[in-house]
């Protein structure tokens, strides 16, 4: 007896499920990397971090001082672009989580300044003085 062929939609549902199982299987251990990855890249530079980077940042500015960026092969330099766009790129976010806002700082329409304030309050003082 033949086995009965499958329609389109079984065939997807099949494939579907295939897959499913799979990343279903792969999914405690990619987590973990994850996490792994998450917590020492996203976590703030510890105090005996800081000669490292210093020194990293020396030889960024000798690399370019002295011009061997012009030496990079194509993939090298696209590699460095795309990680220095990732550091632009997290400076933003960062900005736009410590404001907690997109666009820009939420800023009441009724505020005023502390040093406005003390300018009105002087302009105030020496308008009361010259009428008395």
């Amino acid at each position: 007896m033949a086995a009965q062929k499958l329609n389109f939609f079984e065939k997807i549902a099949n494939m579907v499920g295939v897959l499913y199982r799979h990343q279903a299987a792969q999914f405690p251990r990619r987590l973990a990397i994850l996490k792994a990855v998450g917590k020492h890249e996203l976590m703030p530079p510890r105090t005996a971090d800081w000669p490292a980077i210093k020194g990293d940042w020396k030889k960024v500015q000798k690399f370019v001082a002295d011009g061997h960026y012009k030496q990079l092969t194509i993939k090298e330099g696209l590699v460095y672009t795309a990680v220095a766009l990732e550091v632009a790129f997290w400076f933003f976010i960062g900005e736009m989580i410590g404001r907690r806002y997109i666009f820009g700082y939420l800023v009441p329409g009724d505020f005023v300044s502390k040093e406005t304030k003390k300018q009105a309050k002087a302009i105030e003082h020496d308008a009361t003085q010259h009428h008395h």
